[in-house]
This record gives structure tokens, C-alpha cells and sequence, in this order.
């Protein structure tokens, strides 16, 4: 790519249809408490209110509205509110504040390990601090503005509840109950000449929904749970469609029974149902009816999301809070690329902290704004995208300079307000870059609000902002070269083969080190999410192709749980698999992982069929399947998880 073609594309926005509903809620959060301060002359009231608004609107992405509330009010409680805290008690004391910010840095780069929630709460945690040590600090009593800022987010938060009667599921779960629903037309038109036709139609419900599931994903700020969930039902209809061939060629058709709970748990996926089906076991055992059989138990096993032991097939038992916890925090503390960024950050804003403290800008805690702005999301995301943010952010300083020089002081600033939360949302869904060129003038007149300084508070914001932007560049990226590019492919390869070190071992005769190698394993997950994560940000073509290897990692880490779990039985006296099996696992998986890093399709690897390697074995087919299809002639093309 050329550097103009790099250029074009890091300025590009995404294709996305705008989010009505969330743009029209926006205003009604930021501005409606807002109008009501300009009109009562209580502006100290319901500023913190209008910001407590804005917290929520810009942390809502959509999806499920329960799933809405709880994401809503746990950034904003734990991220915007207690941020907020943070920067008002520092307010005014210089090198304690400057102490104060680094060490919430680290706090805030650590945290955004913890998937999307996390990350999104490390950056208000950081921005609300950052922002109550400029004129948003005078406001007292502190405890009064932190509890006004909570009841703004619970504004926002009902006003984003009210849809929750009309819509109660996005349109990504609603794709993935449209494939489950698919399956169910395959199954009943097998032995029909139907069959071909809804085959065909299952491929195009398929293509729909992994396309809806990755666009949505590709605007999280982490990995997330429901995300997570979805992907892993998507890959098991791979599995589904391939019983249904299975018996197509036996010539069995299923019974109405199993073509109703597939139906049913396509209800449950869509949120229409929550009673998980029970599958029953088919009469006579051929083995398209096993398998179909055993791959529906195991889909409303992850419906249940618990992974009890199902007809001799070892699942992981539930893990409670505290176990989830625990394992993130080790997850955390393992991560290569976390402990990375974290120094990243912290380096950056406590050197944007001692500017501020030392240089005489008029509005100089805008520098640890913008560096948090530019460098905090997505991990750091890449320089492609650095340079978008900043762009964006000294775009909308120059916009507020205007709005601010043609609008009058008062109730009159709230049709621009007005405007510029309505735009948001759909900014955030195009381009980070054009998200700050909103986002920067609706900041800037919220604070004029406080100040008066006019059109000159927008020229501060734009020096300040190219200071940021050169702390950035010049701390933050150019003495890390491995942050100027995000290389899934080698990464993903490597990974796949250090879970084939651990299957060695977990399954080997010797596994007394496994709990050494699985810290491995999971210490290299962390650092494929971060990597992903970061990938997610580079310009369109290569972000694009990064959400294509989406499912592929999700299906690796049910290698893992597989084999971990089979490890466990196989401890509690369940038979072993044979010495044979284990290495068939292992020359598939390292196959894999050659046919990913080189980007040509694997050399057939057959994988063992005795019953206690089968749970890692369609782990892996899983893998494959995604990857590389076979064709008719036998041999394999590249499948829906495979980059171009």
C-alpha cells in the first residue's frame, strides 16, 4: 500500500447504517438536564448531571438492553464516577496530582485486560480523573457533584431502558437464531429434494450472521462474554451441518422432536425463550443421528453456560465468580503485551503530568486528556490509528473555535450541544477518528459553560492537543516498533502450537508440569487478544481482515478447555487417551499451525476416533473447518476464517 493509499484508508470511515435510537437518546441525556440548569440558573446542579449523560451515551454500543444496563452503569459507577472522584480530590495539588494520575494510569492500562467492560471502564476511569482537574474541579461539594454525575448516568440509563420493551435482543443474535433456525429447515427437508436448497440457504444464514457477530464485535473495546458466546453457537452449526449430511447419506430423517428443539433453541438465542430444550436420545443409533445427537447437547451446553458432563464426554464443570476472577487476574499478570501498554501509558501521561505542572498553558490538563484519548483505547491500537484520533481531536478543537466565535454565551449553545450529541453515536460507529472530531467541540462547549473564555478556550484546546499528540508519537510509538503494526497471522501460529505443547503434555505420560505449560497457554491468549484487539484498529483493509480470524480464535480456546478438561477426567480415573490419539492431536494442531503462518492449506491429518480423544478432536476439526474447507476434489480451500 502506498503512503497516500495508507492514508486514505486511515481516514476512511467504516460502513455502518446510523443508530437512530441511540442518537436520539444522546441529546435527551446531555442536553435535556442541561437545558433545565441554562433556564433555572443552576448550571452547578445540572452540569454534573449532563456529563453523567454523556458518560452512559458514550458507552452505549448496543446489544441486548439488560446486557445494556448492566455494561452502562458498571463503567460509569466504577469507571466515570469513581474517575471523577479521583480528579476532584486532587484538584489544585500539583505534584501530588501529578503522582495521583500516573499511578491511575496503571490502574487503567491493568484493568483493560478484563475484555470490553474493562477497557472501557480503565478509559473514563482516566479521562472523568483527568477531566475534574481542570475548572470541572471547582465544583463542590465533591460528594455532591460524584452523586449528581451517578443519577446523570441513571438518566441515561432509562432513557436507553424504555427500548427494552420494544426491542430486546440485537440484530447479531437475531442472525444467529435465523442459522439455528436453518439447520432446522436442513434437518426436515433431509431425504427430500429440498435438501440441496436449504443447504445452500443454511450457507447464506451462515455468511449473515458471522458477518453481523464480527462487525459488532469489531467496535468493542475488548473481548466480550456474549460475543465470545455467539461465535462458539455459529461454530457449532459447522458440526450440525455436518450430521445432517451424515444423514442425508443414510437416508434418516430426524425426528420432529429434534427439528423442534433446534427451533427452540433458536428461540433461546433470540431471547424469545428462555426454557433450554432437552434433546432426545434417537431410538436406533446410526451415526449421523450420534452425532447430531451428541452436537445439539453440547450447544445447549453452552446455553446453559455451564459444561457438565455430558453421555461420557468430558466438559469443564462451571466456574463460580471468584475462580473467574482469579483466572483474569493471572491472565493479566501474564500478559506480554499488557505489561507493555501499561508501561506505555503510564509513561506517556506522567510525562504529559509533569507538562502540565510545569509549562504555563492556559488550559494544560488537555494534554493528559489527549494523550489518554489517543493512546488509551484498543491497547494503543497502532500508529494508523494514533494519527486518526489526533486528526480528529485537533479538527474538533478547530470546530469549537468556530461554534464558540459565532455562537453567543448561554441557552443558545445548546443547539450546537444539540447537534453534536446527536452525531455521536454514529461516529462512534464509523471512525474513532470522527467520533474525537465530535466529541472534542461538544467537550469544549461544555466547559465554556463554566468558564466563558469563548473562542480562546478552542485555540488552548488546540495546543494543548498537539502537545498531547507529540507526546504520543514521540513516547509512545516510535521507541516500540512491534506498536506500529498488528501481526495476527504469526502470532495466531504460534499460539497453535504452544497449545499443541500443552496437549503433549496435559495427555502425555508425564503431566505432572501441565499447570507450568497451561500458564503458557493462557499467557499467550492474553497476548493474542491484545494483538487482536490492536488489529481491530489498523486501516480498513487489514482490520478487516484481522475480524475474519475472529471464530478460528475463539474455537482455539475450546482446544484448551477440551483438553484441560479431558486432562481432569483422565485424573479421576476416566480412561486415557492412547499414546496414538495424542500424537494424531498433535500433528493435527502443528499442521494447523504450519498452514496458518505460511497461508496455505494443511496436509490432511487424520484425527483419532476412540471415544476418550473426542472431545480435543472436534476441538481441532472445529479449527480446521473454519480455516480450510474440503472441496469436492478432496482437498481444502481457504473457509470463513481465513483472511484473504
Amino acid at each position: 500500500m502506498t503512503a497516500l493509499g495508507w492514508m486514505v484508508e486511515v481516514l476512511r470511515p467504516i460502513p455502518a447504517k446510523p443508530p437512530w435510537a441511540r442518537m436520539i437518546r444522546a441529546p435527551l441525556a446531555i442536553c435535556l438536564p442541561l437545558g433545565v440548569g441554562l433556564a433555572t440558573d443552576n448550571l452547578a446542579i445540572f452540569l454534573p448531571l449532563s456529563i453523567g449523560g454523556l458518560s452512559s451515551s458514550l458507552v452505549d454500543r448496543g446489544g441486548p438492553y439488560l446486557g445494556r444496563v448492566k455494561r452502562v452503569s458498571t463503567i460509569a459507577v466504577l469507571g466515570g464516577a469513581v474517575g471523577l472522584m479521583v480528579g476532584l480530590l486532587i484538584y489544585g495539588r500539583g505534584w501530588v496530582a501529578v503522582g495521583v494520575i500516573v499511578g491511575l494510569s496503571l490502574v487503567s492500562a491493568v484493568i483493560s485486560a478484563a475484555g470490553d467492560v474493562g477497557s472501557t471502564t480503565g478509559m473514563q476511569l482516566l479521562l472523568f480523573a483527568v477531566l475534574a482537574t481542570g475548572p470541572l474541579g471547582e465544583l463542590r461539594p465533591w460528594w455532591l457533584v460524584v452523586s449528581l454525575f451517578v443519577a446523570g448516568a441513571a438518566w441515561g440509563l432509562g432513557l436507553t431502558a424504555i427500548g427494552w420493551v420494544f426491542f430486546r435482543r440485537a440484530p447479531e443474535e437475531q442472525s444467529v437464531a435465523e442459522a439455528y433456525r436453518a439447520i432446522a429447515r436442513l434437518l426436515a427437508a433431509t431425504s427430500t429434494e429440498r435438501f440441496e436448497e436449504e443447504r445452500e440457504n443454511l450457507t447464506a444464514a451462515l455468511n449473515l450472521a458471522y458477518d453481523d457477530v464480527i462487525t459488532a464485535r469489531s467496535a468493542l473495546a475488548g473481548q466480550d462474554r456474549r460475543y465470545v458466546r455467539l461465535v462458539v453457537l455459529l461454530n457449532q452449526t459447522h458440526t450440525l451441518a455436518e450430521a445432517a449430511v451424515t444423514l442425508a447419506h443414510e437416508e434418516r430423517r430426524p425426528t420432529p422432536q429434534v427439528i423442534g428443539a433446534v427451533e427452540a433453541i433458536a428461540n433461546v438465542i433470540q431471547g424469545t425463550s428462555h426454557e433450554i430444550p432437552r434433546i432426545p436420545r434417537p431410538q436406533t443409533d446410526t451415526p449421523g443421528r450420534a452425532a447430531l445427537w451428541e452436537e445439539l447437547v453440547a450447544v445447549t451446553d453452552v446455553l446453559a453456560r455451564g459444561r457438565a458432563e455430558v453421555d461420557g464426554q468430558p466438559r469443564l464443570p462451571g466456574k463460580d465468580l471468584r475462580e473467574r476472577v482469579r483466572e483474569q487476574l493471572a491472565e493479566i499478570r501474564s500478559g506480554r503485551q499488557v505489561r507493555l501498554f501499561a508501561l506505555r501509558l503510564t509513561l506517556c501521561m506522567g510525562v504529559a503530568a509533569v507538562i502540565s505542572e510545569v509549562l504555563t498553558l492556559e488550559r494544560s490538563y488537555w494534554v493528559m486528556l489527549t494523550v489518554a484519548v489517543v493512546l488509551k483505547p484498543d491497547f494503543g491500537s497502532v500508529f494508523a490509528r494514533a494519527l486518526q484520533r489526533g486528526l480528529g481531536t485537533m479538527v474538533g478543537a478547530v470546530l469549537g473555535a468556530v461554534l464558540l466565535a459565532v455562537v453567543p454565551p448561554g441557552p443558545l449553545l445548546l443547539i450546537p450541544l444539540t447537534v453534536l450529541a446527536f452525531v455521536i453515536p454514529y461516529g462512534i460507529t464509523r471512525n474513532y477518528g470522527l467520533f474525537t472530531t465530535f466529541l472534542t467541540p461538544l467537550v469544549v462547549l461544555l466547559i465554556d459553560l463554566l468558564t466563558s473564555s469563548g473562542w480562546q478556550l478552542a485555540e488552548a484546546r488546540l495546543i494543548d492537543t498537539a502537545v498531547g499528540c507529540a507526546v504520543v508519537i514521540v513516547l509512545g510509538y516510535a521507541p516500540w516498533p512491534s506498536t506500529w503494526h498488528a501481526h495476527v497471522r504469526p502470532q495466531f501460529a504460534a499460539e497453535l502450537r504452544e497449545i499443541m505443547h500443552y496437549l503433549e503434555r496435559a495427555l502425555g505420560p508425564d503431566p505432572t508440569e501441565r499447570t507450568d505449560v497451561l500458564r503458557e497457554v493462557y499467557r499467550g491468549l492474553s497476548d493474542l487478544r491484545t494483538v487482536f484487539q490492536r488489529a481491530l484498529a489498523e486501516p480498513a483493509p487489514v482490520s478487516r481482515r484481522a475480524t475474519i480470524w475472529f471464530p478460528a480464535f475463539v474455537a482455539s480456546e475450546r482446544i484448551v478447555d477440551a483438553i484441560t478438561a479431558t486432562a481432569v477426567n483422565v485424573q479421576g480415573g476416566a480412561v486415557a487417551p492412547s499414546e496414538h490419539a495424542v500424537r494424531q492431536l498433535a500433528d493435527a494442531l502443528n499442521e494447523i499451525s504450519r498452514a496458518v503462518r505460511t497461508g496455505t492449506p494443511p496436509a490432511p491429518r487424520p484425527l483419532p476416533t476412540e471415544a476418550a480423544a473426542r472431545s480435543v478432536a472436534e476441538a481441532i476439526h472445529t479449527v480446521r473447518e473454519l480455516l480450510w474447507r474440503p472441496d469436492d476434489n478432496g482437498s481444502r480451500t481457504p473457509g470463513p476464517s481465513v483472511p484473504p
